[in-house]
């Protein structure tokens, strides 16, 4: 995963860290919304992918209000993690190349079919692969 950080890092401008929690917030949307046995399958193809979920991947989501409501629960999946990834100060140029890079990444480790299969099991992702 250091490598995948390097490469967002360098393309965003966004520290090393703030990358890091970037992608934990990312591939906790995978994880957390796609059809976990391709994601097993992936997360096992993408070494660290799991210890970055782990320390990163709740951050900034218990969004009060309305909108953490909306974004958490009744929209769900990538609207919650766009939400978290703006709260961690990312812009939408930002997330999006964020999304670019880590879909290059999961397709060059893991093959096209598998994760075009993951992100075609999280309702508003499958238009991105």
């Amino acid at each position: 995963m250091d490598e995948l950080v390097t490469k967002i890092s360098a393309a965003t401008g966004l520290a090393p860290q703030k990358a890091e929690q970037a992608l934990g917030i990312m591939l906790n949307l995978v994880k957390t919304q796609g059809n976990q046995n391709k994601v097993a399958e992936l997360f096992a193809k993408l070494p660290g992918a799991d210890a970055l979920v782990a320390r990163h991947g709740g951050d900034g989501a218990s969004s009060g209000g309305l909108l953490g409501m909306l974004a958490g629960g009744m929209m769900g999946g990538p609207l919650a993690a766009v939400t978290k990834l703006s709260a961690a100060g990312l812009s939408m140029d930002q997330i999006k190349q964020l999304g670019t890079i880590t879909l290059d990444y999961a397709k060059a480790k893991a093959g096209d079919d598998l994760v075009k299969q993951v992100a075609g099991s999280i309702p508003g992702l499958s238009g991105y692969v």
